[in-house]
């Protein structure tokens, strides 16, 4: 059971510097999502976000600018690791009850 026991505490450390590295990659990515408006016959970018219980609206540029494709690529990115941090997350759960001997 030691031999177990040692590898599940190994798979907790790795979970654990996984659920920091994806933390620290959303910090440094943008927060929000692109909204498009039609502003007469052009369609515009913005960043929304929410400040406090506001949400704040950025110019980002034409639709097909390249600034609105660039922070569209970053915030999927976001996203992504969003969901591979909670994943992350339920993992290192099920590996700690597992370690404290409880049902998973």
């Amino acid at each position: 059971m030691g031999v177990i026991k040692n590898i599940l505490e190994e798979e907790r450390e790795r979970l654990s510097r996984l659920c920091e590295k994806y933390s620290e990659e959303i910090r440094e990515l943008p927060k929000g999502s692109i909204s498009k408006k039609a502003r007469g016959r052009k369609r515009y970018a913005y960043l929304a976000y929410r400040e406090s219980h506001k949400v704040k609206f950025r110019y980002v540029g034409e639709e097909s600018s390249e600034e609105a494709s660039r922070l569209e690529r970053q915030i999927e990115e976001r996203r992504r690791y969003e969901r591979s941090l909670r994943q992350a997350r339920k993992d290192l759960r099920e590996v700690e009850r597992t370690i404290r001997g409880r049902k998973a």
